[in-house]
């Protein structure tokens, strides 16, 4: 491929490009501009108008670049957490790098690695901790950027008075996803030891599967705590649905590991097969982020139109206003991850018995890489 200065080339090939957002720009400038300006002026400022707004990709047999289609699993429904997703397809920058990105949200619970391989998705949102849950079920997955660093761990309503601190949790009633599985009595439990209290009954919690309407669960009476929360999601969520005093316990404050953060993760042949354009999808996520810290309001812009905002009744719009504030903060620089990161995550789910001892001895590099997120 190419970048020919969009002026150079005929007039035909610009009704090619009339779907992209700046050329609709462009032919609304030079509108504008003949109703202010003779001919003449106007002959000397066309070439300076198309350097502006166009740098077309384009092959060597001067044809629109062909785009590649990847389609995206989400790990939930579209929220702010997205944003680096949802700027980059609203800004046209995937589109700029060759990337034609539909953002799929799941109907219901999937089993991602198996989207990928049924060829239904190319990539999935996950967190490290189902990564590395995968990995150690020796799933055919592969994680290879992170793009949301956020804070959370256990959701409680602190004006209930009964818990005050992690230690108080002993005996509670959680609710999780995958519940009555190991992990929130493992999340919970791990805070309780970390406060001082180290003789709680691991039997004496109390399951319940809310999934992940942790709120709700909460409100209800059917749990005391609740896991598997982002402080930037459920805690603003929490109030806006008129929970008194919505707290958390944080996970990298009491001896859990940090893994309140989002990947893009796909199987080992398509990371093989994508390489290229993952690399793109990094690079694309990355602008992005750039427009999200420098320009809040463009990506507030973008993100409310996708939300399609103007339709959401009140209560609705004041959770997708504190959501989008509070997230704002959260997306990374580096994309990188660390062995060292995984290998204590690893030895963290040995530990506390939600996968085989073996598991700790698998390599970092058979599902991680950080090859196109440098």
């Amino acid at each position: 491929m190419r970048v020919k200065n969009l002026f150079s080339r005929s007039f035909s090939n610009i009704f090619v490009l009339l779907n992209r957002r700046w050329a609709h720009k462009l032919l609304e400038t030079i509108a504008i501009t003949i109703t202010q300006m003779n001919f003449k002026s106007l002959i000397f400022l066309l070439p300076k108008l198309a350097f502006s707004f166009g740098q077309v990709c384009v092959d060597e047999n001067d044809k629109a670049c062909h785009l590649t289609d990847i389609n995206i699993g989400l790990e939930w429904f579209i929220n702010p957490d997205h944003l680096p997703l949802i700027v980059a397809k609203s800004h046209g920058i995937f589109e700029e790098l060759g990337l034609n990105v539909k953002l799929v949200e799941p109907k219901d619970h999937w089993e991602a690695e198996e989207e990928i391989i049924k060829g239904v998705l190319d990539i999935a949102v996950t967190e490290p901790l189902h990564l590395a849950q995968d990995a150690a079920k020796d799933k055919p997955v592969l994680g290879f950027s992170r793009f949301l660093h956020t804070d959370g761990g256990v959701l409680f309503d602190r004006s209930k008075g009964d818990i005050k601190r992690p230690s108080d949790m002993c005996g509670k009633t959680i609710s999780y996803p995958g519940s009555p599985g190991r992990g929130g009595p493992a999340i919970v439990d791990t805070m309780v030891r970390a406060d001082g209290k180290t003789d709680c009954d691991l039997d004496s919690y109390g399951k319940h599967n809310g999934g992940f309407f942790h709120t709700d669960a909460l409100q209800s009476g059917a749990a005391d705590v609740a896991t598997l929360i982002f402080w930037n999601f459920e805690i603003p969520e929490a109030r806006a649905k008129g929970m008194k005093d919505p707290a958390f316990f944080s996970l990298k404050e009491w001896g859990v590991p940090d893994f309140c953060q989002l990947v893009l993760m796909t199987t080992p042949n398509r990371y093989e097969a994508l390489k290229p354009e993952l690399r793109k999808m990094v690079l694309a996520m990355r602008k992005a982020t750039g427009i999200i810290h420098q320009n809040p309001t463009l990506a507030r812009k973008y993100y409310y139109e996708y939300v399609k905002y103007d339709d959401s009744d009140d209560t609705q719009k004041s959770i997708i206003d504190a959501t989008f504030d509070s997230t704002l903060p959260a997306f990374p620089n580096d994309n990188n991850m660390s062995s060292e990161y995984y290998n204590h995550l690893m030895t963290w789910l040995a530990d506390t018995k939600q996968i085989d001892d073996e598991a700790k001895t698998i390599p970092v590099s058979k599902y991680w890489t950080n090859e196109v997120s440098w």
